[in-house]
């Protein structure tokens, strides 16, 4: 029985996955310069999207230097929400 269920949640996992992925209105990424990290997912907002957030945080990696892990989060409006 626990077997079947495991199998019955990849099924569901690999159905849905694919769209919960597509709907994504977020993006992740890290590099050691902030700007063209900030800068290569700002370039990855779907066209018509109004941007909401964009953050980065400063990471420590071994030794003494650091990365910066930043997100870019969006939404798309519907621009026709009050017309008749």
């Amino acid at each position: 029985m626990r077997v079947l269920s495991v199998i019955l949640l990849g099924f569901l996992l690999l159905g849905f996955g694919t769209a919960a992925f597509a709907n994504d209105l977020s993006i992740s990424g890290s590099g050691r310069n902030r700007e063209v990290t900030l800068n290569k997912l700002l370039s990855k907002v779907p066209e018509g999207a109004a941007m909401t957030d964009a953050s980065c945080k400063r990471i420590g990696i071994a030794g003494l230097n650091y990365q910066y892990r930043c997100s870019v989060t969006w939404e798309f409006r519907n621009q026709y929400l009050g017309a008749s």
